[in-house]
């Protein structure tokens, strides 16, 4: 069997042009590029990749970006009253925290400050609420990068999807999402028991568990698709979930790492936060 390699970057071109024709669309309106906001309230060498990467992204994309350090609640400062503060004077067109989160930090405590209107991730607890109900909203950059490859596929593969991850930017928001359009889901986590039995009867395999090539053949259905979402730095580079040498001519689609989901999740980010921008636009014109 030949295995389809999925070309993120290729996949990510269309999704750019869609952006930047909604910011020269902003551009018109208002005046003035759209301005985007990135929380940093670790400062780790982690969180400063994924910055920068957004930074590039956006300056290719027309689009104005600034990293918000937020320092640690030393010394009677205020991390909190610091972020609200920051975010009323540079007045952005949208916002996104930045991972990982430091442990100082109280869970949502971040997503929560950014207002729903501001949240490019969908993290605030009102967006993640709208995504259970059914209702249309932004969901995470990963979680909305994997949508929109499995709906790519259409009904090649069939619609029971198997998510190895339950967190709040990745599985959790995905399982709704999959769930709002039609799909069967399960989701597997660190606890589940018989892992393989459940994901071997999956028709597409979404994994997200940081655990560099521990899924081979025995975990998979032949013929299945794979979304692989680990990102993992290793002595030999940076890898996936999957032991992908192994999964190529068994699984019949397979997102690679790098150069699947990453790039993807990259331009969602800036989708996302020009459709957000312009929604505020759009709205007030109707009036």
């Amino acid at each position: 069997m030949e295995t389809e390699i999925f070309n993120g970057k290729e996949f990510a071109k269309s999704i750019d042009d869609e952006t930047r024709k909604l910011s020269e669309r902003f551009r018109s309106i208002r005046g003035r590029k759209p301005l985007f906001a990135i929380v940093d309230p670790s400062g780790t060498d982690e969180a400063g990749i994924y910055g920068r990467s957004k930074i590039r992204k956006a300056n290719n994309l027309d689009i104005e970006a600034v990293s918000i350090r937020v320092p640690p609640p030393e010394n009677g400062f205020n991390p909190v009253e610091y972020l609200e503060n920051t975010i009323k004077e540079i007045s952005p067109d949208g916002i996104i925290v930045e991972r990982p989160l430091p442990k100082w930090m109280i869970p949502g405590e971040m997503e929560n400050i950014v207002p729903d209107y501001l949240d490019v991730e969908g993290g605030n607890v009102k967006n993640m609420g709208k995504n259970m109900m059914g209702e249309k909203v932004l969901i995470p950059a990963t979680a909305d990068a994997a949508l929109r490859i499995i709906e790519s596929l259409g009904n090649r593969f069939g619609k029971h999807v198997c998510i190895v991850n339950r967190s709040n930017i990745i599985g959790r928001p995905l399982a709704a999402a999959l769930l709002n359009r039609d799909y069967t889901v399960t989701v597997c986590h660190s606890k589940t028991e018989n892992l393989t039995k459940i994901t071997k009867r999956s028709d597409i395999v979404v994994t997200a568990t940081g655990k560099a090539g521990y899924f081979k053949r025995e975990y998979l259905s032949e013929g299945g698709a794979v979304i692989d979402v680990g990102i993992i730095s290793t002595e030999n580079g940076v890898k996936g979930d999957c032991k992908q040498d192994e999964l190529n001519g068994y699984a019949a689609f397979l997102t690679p790492v790098p150069g699947g989901v990453g790039p993807v999740t990259t331009s969602v980010v800036m989708n996302n936060f020009m459709k957000l921008a312009m929604d505020r636009i759009e709205d007030r014109l109707k009036y």
